[in-house]
């Protein structure tokens, strides 16, 4: 799926897609849980990325992060 207002984390195994209840998203970067050069919430759109793997399909949506 191209989103050039994401930019690499569109196509990235890594990503995590998070909505709220008002229809917010947030993508999350999998990679910064475990190595620290790379930020939970990165900016977007991500132009350049040391650790981004072309997923085979897309992100795949999170929960809600609403806390409801």
């Amino acid at each position: 799926m191209k989103r050039p207002d994401v930019g690499l984390c569109a196509e990235c195994r890594h990503a995590r897609v998070q909505r709220n209840a008002r229809g917010s998203e947030f993508w999350r970067c999998l990679r910064a849980e475990t190595d620290a050069e790379f930020v939970r919430y990165p900016a977007l759109p991500v132009i350049q990325c040391a650790g981004c793997e072309r997923a085979s399909s897309s992100p795949a949506s999170g929960k809600d992060v609403s806390g409801e």
